[in-house]
């Protein structure tokens, strides 16, 4: 590439950033005066009250409150929609474009051009960069020099014909690199990127989308779509960048609010948050499946878990079977083993237990539990307005009216101008004032034991599930039974009581009120089990799934497949990908991590090459010398290294190395803390998804041993595939299990 070329593109980005600024400015004054009228209208609307003089005067002044409503959601749309242009823009100052394509219609020869960046920019009608969304966008993407592309451009097909690619690279709004390819992203481009350090957020990530990613992101016909990938092939990216562009194709159709997006953990989280804004969007809702039952189940605390940890019942209570024992159940509540309370009023007992089920008996509905619920609900509310006015001759009225001010009597007095009366309506307020708190427990369903319920569920296990095929006795069932019985007092729930919970809930109360979500898109699919999908189905069950993950990496044991996946969905149509290609980790380390893949079909195949991974046995003499010599190697080229353990008892194998050596170190032993250190050590439950130039991964036996047969080969793919440049293994000696099956030459020994 010449200097004049280089010099003529740097001009161009020169007059482009010129434009940008100019339309910042503009957006900035415009953002302060839409702001300030925003204010005004507040003001005004705070002043406005409701005329209840007439009929006339009340629907008037309630069509201007209306009017002021409208008029306020218009403003702040406005705003919205303001500023979020402007931080499109900020983030273009500094990388306008990342692609130039040259190309002709091949019916046409006449010359077009178009410069490819996250968002669009105009400047008397010319188009100075293109969103990569656009439809001609997929030039960049999908062609090579001299291919002809088919592109759906409005309504009808048309084909172009690619002159010339070129991409930049761009710090500060200067082109520090510029390359022609005839490859879609051209190999010196791509693979500077992957050779490069990684961060604590994952980067920007739209210029090295590639043609397979590009088809899976542009492809809005399918319902549902789950796009699998071995470690490191770009499943995350792909699903970020199809959300954007959802956003983008229907953006006259579809919020971001209405899109619900779950992570693995909030680790994972925070590395991610930047991906959406990377690609020009904001205000997509992230979650942990556990953030979102927790929020739902707030009384109670959630119990940490490990991988391994009560792995038989955690199974029983995450599968398909437990989630039809709970419909078996809440099917049975309809007759009987239903558990009420006593309504009362202090001490007096104003509606018995056993009334209450007498009435619930009585009551005849074809409909859901839920349904009948709400109907016996209905029927004390009613009862209670009987009681009331039974009550209103009550000797505890008597008392109440002897504690009344003389200013309150005189009050009533005034209004009546009859002692009788006067005294009617203030017994109506006593015994009123008494029973609204037992009015808003019997509306919000106070009068059933939901807690006593739930362990009632539990105990009907044994003869609703057949147990031994989890490989759990009914003596086993009822000992786990009383454990979460010892939590609940402690008002805590592990992840599994408290979905199972929540579910139950559901069944009982019916479908409390729920946002709307056009979309739900679940990374690490493999990480939820059954009965969380079929709960979040049940909520949302117009809604359409995007999905992505690695059965490899199945690290929690939970029994999704592809067939139960289609179940869940009730048969509904399933768009599949498989991505192949590691973008991530060497081939030497892919090569090595493989071995402890169990799909055969989902071998990867990366496309860079350094060192083998190297095993370090702490049994040998220089084993302290020679790790910690590695490691400062590493800090000392900015490397960011990570320890990673099976489990989170594993780190207390793992800190005394650290802290002897005086390493600047972060220990993470839960998904609240916030990567900030260089050298970490965390378990690999909460390192899902994340990706580190160096992993040390401890395999001691005495972690060994703390491990669960089951499982063990997806936990070590896991931690092995979360290297970028450079894998060790940490074992006890030669004799060490966990290498014993491995191929001798796909590591060296230190």
């Amino acid at each position: 590439m010449n200097n004049e070329s280089i010099q003529q593109e740097q001009e161009r980005m020169d007059y482009v950033i010129s434009v940008i600024t100019e339309e910042a400015d503009r957006l900035k004054s415009e953002y302060s005066s839409k702001l300030e009228i925003q204010k005004q209208l507040l003001k005004q609307s705070s002043q406005i009250r409701i005329n209840n003089s007439s009929n006339e005067a009340m629907w008037e002044s309630s069509g201007e409150l209306r009017e002021f409503e409208q008029n306020l959601t218009i403003k702040s749309n406005e705003l919205t929609q303001v500023q979020n242009r402007r931080t499109i823009l900020e983030k273009m100052q500094e990388d306008p474009y990342f692609g130039r394509i040259d190309y002709h219609n091949v019916t046409d020869p006449e010359a077009e051009q178009i410069y490819v960046g996250i968002g669009s920019l105009f400047d008397n009608n010319d188009n100075l960069v293109v969103d990569w969304r656009a439809p001609i966008s997929s030039l960049y993407y999908e062609g090579n020099v001299g291919d002809q592309v088919k592109l759906k451009i409005g309504d009808r097909f048309q084909a172009f014909e690619v002159d010339l690619k070129r991409q930049f690279r761009v710090k500060n709004g200067e082109i520090v690199g510029m390359i022609d390819t005839d490859n879609v992203m051209g190999d010196p481009y791509l693979m500077e990127v992957l050779e490069g350090g990684s961060s604590n957020q994952m980067g920007p990530v739209v210029a090295t989308l590639q043609k397979e990613q590009n088809r899976i992101v542009r492809d809005t016909l399918p319902r549902n779509v789950l796009i699998q990938g071995v470690a490191g092939s770009g499943k995350t990216v792909v699903m970020m960048q199809k959300i954007a562009y959802l956003l983008y194709a229907f953006r006259a159709h579809l919020k971001a609010d209405e899109i619900l997006l779950f992570s693995p953990n909030r680790i994972f989280q925070a590395y991610i948050s930047q991906v959406l804004p990377s690609l020009g969007e904001w205000d997509v809702e992230g979650n942990t499946f556990s953030q979102f039952i927790q929020h739902r189940v707030s009384n109670y605390d959630m119990i940490p878990s490990d991988i391994g940890e009560n792995n038989k019942f955690s199974t029983v209570k995450g599968s398909s079977q437990y989630y039809d024992a709970l419909e078996r159940y809440s099917r049975l509540l309809k007759k009987k083993y239903l558990l009420f309370r006593d309504i009362k009023r202090e001490d007096e007992v104003l509606i018995s237990k056993e009334e209450i089920q007498q009435m619930f008996k009585r009551i005849d509905s074809k409909g859901s539990l839920a349904a009948k619920l709400d109907i016996l609900r209905s029927m004390l509310m009613q009862r209670l307005d009987e009681l009331k006015i039974i009550h209103l001759s009550a000797d505890w009225v008597d008392d109440a009216l002897q504690h009344y001010g003389t200013d309150h009597i005189h009050q009533f007095e005034r209004q009546t101008h009859d002692i009788v009366k006067m005294e009617g309506y203030l017994r109506k307020q006593v015994v009123g004032d008494a029973f609204r708190i037992i009015e808003r427990r019997v509306n919000s369903q106070g009068h059933i034991r939901y807690i006593a319920q739930y362990l009632h569920f539990l105990r009907s296990i044994p003869q609703l599930i057949d147990l031994s095929s989890f490989g759990i006795t009914t003596e086993e069932w009822a000992s786990h039974v009383e454990v979460v019985l010892k939590d609940m007092k402690k008002n805590r729930l592990s992840l599994y009581d408290m979905t199972g919970y929540y579910a139950l809930l559901l069944q009982m109360k019916g479908m409390m009120t729920q946002k709307a979500y056009q979309y739900i898109c679940i990374d690490e699919i493999q990480d939820f089990t059954p009965f969380q999908l079929r709960l979040l189905k049940k909520l949302y069950p117009r809604a359409r799934y995007i999905m992505a993950g690695d059965l490899n990496q199945n690290i929690w044991q939970n029994n999704l497949d592809y067939k139960e996946l289609e179940r869940i969905l009730e048969e509904e149509e399933i768009s599949r990908h498989l991505l192949l290609t590691s973008y991530r980790s060497t081939q030497e380390i892919m090569a090595f991590a493989d071995q402890y893949a169990l799909l055969e079909d989902h071998r990867a195949q990366p496309i860079r090459s350094r060192k083998k991974p190297e095993v370090l046995h702490q049994s040998h003499t220089h084993f302290d010398e020679t790790l910690k010599s590695r490691l400062a190697e590493h800090i000392g080229k900015g490397e960011r290294v990570a320890f990673l353990t099976p489990t989170a008892v594993g780190l207390n194998e793992v800190k005394p190395f650290l802290e002897s050596w005086g390493v600047d170190h972060q220990v993470i032993s839960s998904d609240d803390s916030i990567m900030n250190k260089q050298v970490v050590a965390m378990p690999i439950g909460l390192a899902k998804g994340l990706e580190f130039d160096v992993v040390v991964a401890c395999g001691t036996d005495a972690i060994l041993a703390s491990l669960p047969n089951d499982g063990r080969q997806q936990i070590w793919y896991t931690i092995f595939s979360r290297a970028m440049h450079q894998l060790y293994i940490v074992t006890t000696d030669e004799q060490t299990a966990l290498l014993k099956g491995t191929n001798p030459s796909s590591y060296e020994v230190l």
